[in-house]
């Protein structure tokens, strides 16, 4: 004996189609998060004289579709037409006496980079949970 019966997965299927957006969605919160949490932590130890150098480090913002994502900060300080912000983090320069990390964006992407990704997996969890995962 034999018996048919249907399984109406038009639900299922709905919330297959919103899951790479969902996903997105998180994965973009996360790394906006991720990135302002790198701002502060790379403005924490970079080196200080005046503070324009801890000033110009800012978050440019996260860019791309889907899954493909890309995060950036920068880290501008002029003084005379002279980025010392790049003559500091790229040519390891500075004065004898300026304190602070003169990587501090790499140093603090180093340090964290655990951390963030596991915030943007957090994100993207919740978010596909939002949806009905």
């Amino acid at each position: 004996m034999a018996r048919d019966f249907e399984i109406n997965t038009s639900g299922l299927e709905a919330l297959i189609q919103r899951s790479p957006q969902a996903a997105s969605k998180g994965a973009k919160r996360g790394l906006h998060d991720s990135l302002d949490d790198w701002v502060v932590r790379s403005k924490d130890i970079a080196p200080l004289d005046k503070g324009t150098l801890r000033r110009g480090i800012k978050s440019e913002g996260v860019h791309g579709n889907g899954m493909r994502l890309v995060g950036e900060i920068s880290s501008v300080a002029k003084e005379r037409n002279f980025n010392y912000a790049y003559y500091i983090h790229e040519m390891n320069a500075g004065g004898k006496n300026v304190g602070g990390e003169k990587k501090y964006l790499d140093k603090s992407g180093e340090d964290n980079k655990d951390k963030w990704m596991r915030w943007v997996e957090e994100e993207i969890r919740n978010e596909l949970q939002r949806e009905g995962w």
